[in-house]
């Protein structure tokens, strides 16, 4: 008898899941309710003084400015031998391609004269800036601005020559647009 009287009472104790899943389903339609936007401008933030938006005014930053123009775009050739494999295009090579370079107001042709604009500008200690962090002299940064049809190895002349002169602050304009003609394909 005491068996049967065991086996009923485990069967009871059994445990009701209705009244938690309830209770879930009502914190979840409480937290979608809530605008947090209200409750996050009622909580104190101690923000760092020293960065962020200031009220100390600071010095703008003088850039040189390298922009790449490109005059005629080129014609694309197909390396001999070349063959795409259906994801990419074949290797090409692009003949009559020619740009000009603008060092700040001068329009400059070749490599070589790019570099010897960059040196003269380099050797002017007057347009160096002050390093932030250690207060000393340094040049100023070179801004790269590439325009339409400028392809990456315009870039790398480019960045090379300011490298060699000795900038090494070189930063990236966003580009000068889209959607040039582009070059026909053979």
């Amino acid at each position: 008898m005491t068996s049967k009287l065991m086996e009923s009472v485990q069967e009871d104790a059994k445990a009701d899941m209705t009244p938690m899943i309830d209770c879930v389903f009502l914190l979840i339609i409480f937290f979608l309710c809530i605008d947090f936007k209200i409750l996050e401008a009622k909580l104190p933030a101690y923000l760092p003084k020293d960065s962020g938006a200031q009220s100390t005014p600071t010095d703008p930053i003088e850039k040189l400015s390298l922009k790449i123009e490109c005059l005629t775009p080129g014609e694309k050739h197909t390396r001999p031998g070349a063959k795409s494999d259906g994801k990419h295009e074949p290797a090409f090579y692009v003949v009559g391609h020619r740009v000009r370079y603008h060092v700040g107001p001068t329009p400059i042709n070749t490599e070589d004269a790019l570099v010897t604009e960059l040196e003269r500008i380099y050797r002017d200690r007057t347009k160096w800036t002050k390093d932030e962090k250690t207060g000393e002299p340094k040049p100023q940064p070179v801004v790269i601005e590439p325009g339409v049809n400028a392809v990456y190895g315009d870039v790398a002349i480019a960045v090379d020559a300011a490298r060699k002169v000795g900038f090494d602050d070189i930063q990236f304009g966003g580009g000068m647009g889209t959607g040039g003609k582009k070059a026909p394909a053979k």
